[in-house]
């Protein structure tokens, strides 16, 4: 029954304006019916005139009770149901049955300067997260004489874990990890709750520290398992970036983000 109350709250509109206009017509077939069987004078036309008026009166009780239904519906029922059922469906209805918990806001680190960057950075007013920087390389004693000298491999960096990402909002390339150069494409989904727009962030040894747009605006389309973005980075210096995903509301705040690590290598 909460199917039918739905199908009728999400199609109210027109199945109202397609029962008053049959209504309407109906009505003036039944006052015509009334006219014809005020002239009539044969026995065929009063046949022909009541059927006639018996047809458009069967139709205007089935017309009004379809209005009477939809008002019930959209004032008596509405109100009872469910919000959950109210909403409209999402591209991907397997969604709504998944629990989706809402990432822990980060550790925000303390204000740097702002570095100088390429003319289409920019620079958003809050950091994040700094980008995990590399252990020191110990410094290895020098052999003594007689002693053969041992060289030790260079400590290799893991990649951060995945910070609040989910299957709302998530990376699918490049990986969390992923070693890349030059001109990168970055493909995941982006079609959280109450979706306003998403941007699309780095935070490495070129941005110093601070949080840097690489769109260069905020994407108003939601994406699902597409093309997030584009952006050549070339010119940046190597070393290891954070890339945050950030999800935003209808009113344009920062609800849901997602952040994976990569290296650089030009």
């Amino acid at each position: 029954m909460e199917r039918i109350y739905i199908f009728i709250l999400r199609n109210d509109v027109w199945m109202l304006i397609l029962a008053t206009l049959g209504l309407i017509w109906y009505l003036s077939e039944f006052l015509r019916a009334r006219r014809q069987l005020q002239r009539a004078v044969f026995g065929l036309e009063l046949e022909r005139g009541r059927q006639l008026r018996n047809n458009a009166a069967l139709f205007i009780l089935a017309l009004t009770a379809v209005i009477a239904i939809i008002l019930y519906v959209n004032y008596q029922v509405a109100p009872t149901l469910p919000p959950e059922l109210l909403r409209p469906p999402t591209p991907t209805p397997d969604l709504e049955r998944t629990p989706f918990a809402s990432p822990s806001p980060p550790v925000i680190p303390t204000s740097t300067p702002t570095p100088p960057l390429a003319p289409t950075i920019t620079l958003p007013s809050q950091p994040l997260v700094p980008p995990p920087i590399a252990p020191a390389a110990t410094e290895t004693p020098e052999p003594v004489e007689g002693d053969t000298a041992v060289t030790l491999p260079t400590p290799i960096v893991a990649p951060t874990a995945l910070i609040g990402c989910n299957l709302q909002l998530t990376f699918n390339e490049p990986r969390n990890g992923a070693t890349v150069a030059g001109f990168i494409e970055f493909f995941g989904t982006a079609n959280t709750p109450e979706f306003g727009g998403y941007t699309l962030e780095a935070n490495g040894p070129q941005t110093n520290g601070q949080w840097a747009s690489l769109l260069g605006r905020t994407m108003t389309q939601p994406v699902v398992d597409g093309l997030l973005g584009n952006v050549n980075l070339s010119q940046w210096e190597s070393g290891p970036y954070l890339i945050r995903l950030t999800a935003l509301n209808r009113n344009g705040d920062a609800a849901y983000q997602c952040a994976i690590q990569i290296t650089l290598a030009n």
